[in-house]
């Protein structure tokens, strides 16, 4: 792939690594989808659950590349992108014996908790199935991504090279990947009488406070969790 600081060409590379990645490791039965470059601190990509772009009566699923992590090597990128791949493919019921009353797949619940941000052992079988490695993190599941020996000979085949753009993160950044306060934030509540402890999920660096916070790991760019 040739350098570019062109956001349209690095989409349409992306779109193009979609269709050969699909081709190659889904025998190209996943949908189209929408390939978005946004800045998502704390992420290197996200999967939209419902069919959020609409074109005439067709609508497709969103897979996002954040934009701030676009440099990192092509073979994490690729892994993130097929990552969220796996995500499309539990969606859609990829592999799934479970019909609706109309013939379809059933989709595969994939993930769950708050958000849906714990990945499970659904996504982990579909995800190992189709060229990546996966392991559990302690908060969000089995999540972390590496790419599997198949998937480094298929992009080392294609001669795919590094992405050489990325937009840039400052702090406004980091703090707006922070829960924003509501009408009450203003309201005094009595301080709790022990610390709590903070850990990044991370890196497992670690401090205290005397009262519920909000707090970001600066080696991590990660949100910092109350230790159990």
């Amino acid at each position: 792939m040739k350098q570019t600081i062109k956001t349209s060409r690095v989409a349409g590379q992306l779109e193009k690594m979609f269709r050969l990645l699909n081709n190659h490791f889904y025998g190209g039965q996943l949908p189209e989808v929408v390939i978005s470059l946004k800045k998502t601190v704390g992420a290197y990509g996200h999967f939209t659950c419902g069919k959020v772009w609409q074109a005439g009566d067709e609508r497709r699923y969103e897979i996002n590349i954040s934009s701030a992590t676009l440099n990192r090597p092509i073979e994490q990128t690729c892994s993130t992108l097929l990552h969220e791949m796996a995500h499309l493919a539990c969606a859609v019921g990829y592999g799934n014996t479970e019909k609706d009353e109309n013939g379809n797949p059933l989709p595969i619940k994939d993930t769950s908790g708050s958000g849906n941000t714990y990945h499970n052992k659904r996504f982990k079988a579909m995800a190992e199935a189709h060229g990546l490695e996966i392991e559990k993190h302690p908060k969000y599941g089995w999540t972390i991504t590496s790419p599997n020996l198949e998937l480094l000979d298929f992009i080392a085949a294609q001669g795919w090279q590094d992405l050489q753009m990325v937009e840039g993160v400052n702090l406004l950044d980091i703090l707006g990947t922070l829960p924003k306060g509501g009408a009450g934030t203003a309201t005094r509540t009595k301080k709790p009488t022990s610390t709590r402890k903070y850990i990044c999920p991370k890196c497992q660096n670690s401090c205290r406070a005397t009262k519920a916070i909000n707090i970001i790991c600066g080696d991590c760019m990660e949100k910092m969790v109350v230790a159990e």
